[in-house]
């Protein structure tokens, strides 16, 4: 009985690999350029991480672009087999499957040049000035804690692009935001020209994050979680990522 059992697990195992091989993943994510972007080309740096270990395992997947806390729903609701990418949560993490590192993000606060910003090491020293933060995106705990606790001023809204004009209007004095993604929206034509000018962040990271990709808590999704995770070594070990990582900072790979 025993053996029998164990051929039928191991046929099982087989139909689902075959499955998998043969559908195609769905993924939620968002738009967080130049790291992910609908009209980017390949989608951006992490979509085209995803998409290429997923492909060194057989696995072709396929983006579907929505707000980011939508994106999140959808995969709680089994809309979607994974989502990329999110920020390590010790929340979230009790609830989905996190992969290992996809990218790294130096996430600074943004703040207009004229800003008479004083000095700090704790975040609780800047309960004078009004935060910006963008619906969905996962903070670090304490940013979080101190703005439930009301010791932070934080207004949402929801995408960076607005939080960014809010902070050029005055209408919030800082922003915490990926050193990357922030540059480039404001040196995009989506602002005034000058408005990268009129910016500056500060020298101190509000946090470094790494990027993962989620799917929900089953046996099936850890072992294609696996495989992800297989296929990422790969790109490492080969040499891929360092290169994928090189067209992104000469603006070739987003």
């Amino acid at each position: 009985m025993k053996l029998l059992l164990a051929i039928l697990r191991l046929l099982w195992l087989c139909a689902w690999a075959a499955s998998a091989l043969a559908a195609e993943l769905l993924i939620s994510t968002g738009e967080y350029a130049p790291w992910s972007g609908e009209q980017l080309a390949l989608q951006g740096f992490v979509s085209r991480v995803v998409r290429e270990a997923f492909a060194r395992e057989g696995i072709q997947v396929r983006f579907h672009f929505m707000p980011w806390a939508r994106a999140l729903e959808s995969l709680r609701n089994g809309d979607v087999g994974a989502s990329s990418f999110w920020y390590d949560d010790p929340v979230k993490a009790q609830e989905f499957l996190y992969s290992e590192p996809i990218s790294e993000h130096r996430e600074l606060l943004f703040h207009r040049k004229d800003l008479a910003m004083p000095r700090w090491q704790r975040l609780r020293e800047l309960s004078t000035l009004r935060f910006g933060a963008t619906r969905g995106y996962t903070y670090t705990a304490e940013f979080r804690q101190l703005a439930k606790q009301g010791v932070l001023s934080v207004e949402e809204a929801n995408d960076d692009k607005t939080n960014l004009l809010k902070l050029l209007a005055g209408r919030i004095e800082l922003f915490p935001l990926d050193e990357f993604t922030g540059w480039q929206l404001l040196s995009s034509d989506a602002f005034p020209r000058g408005a990268h000018d009129l910016v500056t962040t500060e020298a101190r990271p509000f946090s470094i994050q790494y990027g993962h990709l989620l799917m929900q808590r089953s046996p099936r999704n850890e072992q294609l979680m696996a495989r992800f995770n297989a296929g990422l070594a790969k790109l490492r070990a080969d040499g891929t990522l360092e290169r994928f990582k090189l067209d992104l900072y000469r603006g070739s790979g987003q």
